[in-house]
Parts: structure tokens; C-alpha cells; sequence
């Protein structure tokens, strides 16, 4: 699997590369690719949002924040700096046609890289996601195209969690949401954050797919 390591990167301006490679892989042309990211503060809307799941839409507004639509599975949520964006292009016809399958490699793979300092992640039946002491701390949204996967998972490390209470985050009324920050007391290590969390989603992957090809 290769990777790319974006950086700060504005959300639409990913879109563009993220419809590239997902074109690109699709079409044979590239391998499948871990991107890691991290964007300026955004709303993003999945599919069945339509623009809704506000609970003070003025607060966005104050802070200039912009509201993107995309394809992704799910409603609204939020991302910015220092949340950890992880999006795997990955052509599940090679491996295993099963998103619910995919969605558990996401999990555990986030599961594994909280576990790496300190943190215990678990995942609530009937429900997608990570979640520490009942807090979410992780998001998922994908989307798959002749089976070729997008967009992704947010992991909330070091960002502010302020505007996570001013949306229904995912449509779902009692979600509370945690970041490792908040959890540890500190700021961690971003960069370190990155590097541990890609090597454990390429343990994960090679756990899920390629030891089963």
C-alpha cells in the first residue's frame, strides 16, 4: 500500500486529488493509497444531511467557516486543525467485497493506533465509529465506487471540540465528542500521531485482506 502524507490541506482542494486517485485506481494506474490529512475548520454533509443538523448555525457563520456537500455516506460533521484525517483508496474487488468488513478494518485500525498512547477505544453495537468512555472520538464516513473506496475516517486529536456542540453530529442527538487531547490533558505530538496511526492501518489492512487473499 502506498501513502501520502497531505498535511494542512483545504477540504475541496483534497476532493480534487481524492477524485483523481479514486479515478486513477479504478482504472488500474496506481496502487491502493493511505492518504493522512488535516484540514481547516469545514462542515461536511453526506448524502442523507441536505444541508441539515444544525444546533447554532450562527457559530459556523461568526468563524467563517464553510459548509462542503459531498458523497460521502452519513450527515454532518465537522473537521479542523488537528484532527487526523485518514482516507484509504482501496479496490476492495481484489480482496473482499464486504463494506461491513471494511468498516471493522477502519475501526480496529483506529482502535490499535489510540492504544498506542494510552487511549481505549472501543466500538458501540449497532453504531459506526470509535468511542472512549462512551465520548466519540472518531468519525466515519466512506463512500465506494465499483467497489474502489473513499473518503474516510476522522480521528479528533489535538482540535478543538467546540463545534462538535453546536451540530448533531452523524444525526445522532446523544453523541458527546472527546478528543485525545482533551483525554490525556495535553497536546500530543502530531506528527508522531501520524506515523503511529499509519503504520498501525497498514498492520490492520494486511491483518484484514492481505493475510486472507
Amino acid at each position: 500500500m502506498d501513502t501520502k502524507d497531505l498535511g494542512l490541506i483545504e477540504y475541496t482542494a483534497y476532493l480534487t486529488l481524492q477524485n483523481e486517485l479514486l479515478n486513477n485506481r479504478r482504472a488500474g494506474t496506481v496502487n491502493d493509497t493511505l492518504i493522512l490529512a488535516e484540514h481547516p475548520s469545514v462542515i461536511t454533509f453526506g448524502k442523507l444531511a441536505q444541508g441539515e443538523g444544525f444546533k447554532d448555525k450562527e457559530y459556523f457563520n461568526r468563524e467563517r467557516v464553510s459548509f462542503v456537500n459531498t458523497t460521502r455516506g452519513g450527515k454532518i460533521t465537522y473537521h479542523g486543525p488537528g484532527q487526523l484525517m485518514i482516507y484509504p483508496i482501496i479496490d476492495l474487488k481484489a480482496l473482499k467485497k464486504d463494506i461491513t468488513r471494511y468498516i471493522k478494518f477502519l475501526e480496529n485500525a483506529v482502535i490499535a493506533g489510540l492504544k498506542s498512547f494510552d487511549i481505549i477505544g472501543e466500538t458501540l453495537e449497532g453504531r459506526h465509529g470509535v468511542w472512549v468512555d462512551k465520548k466519540k472520538i472518531a468519525f466515519i464516513g466512506v463512500a465506494v465506487k465499483e467497489w474502489v473506496t473513499y473518503h474516510g475516517v476522522s480521528v479528533n486529536i489535538n482540535n478543538d471540540i467546540t463545534a462538535f456542540t453546536k451540530i448533531i453530529p452523524c444525526g445522532e442527538n446523544d453523541i458527546t465528542a472527546t478528543s485525545a487531547k482533551e483525554i490525556k490533558g495535553y497536546a500530543l505530538n502530531f506528527e508522531a500521531v501520524k506515523k503511529i496511526f499509519q503504520e498501525r492501518f497498514i498492520e490492520e489492512f494486511e491483518r484484514t485482506y492481505v493475510k486472507h487473499i
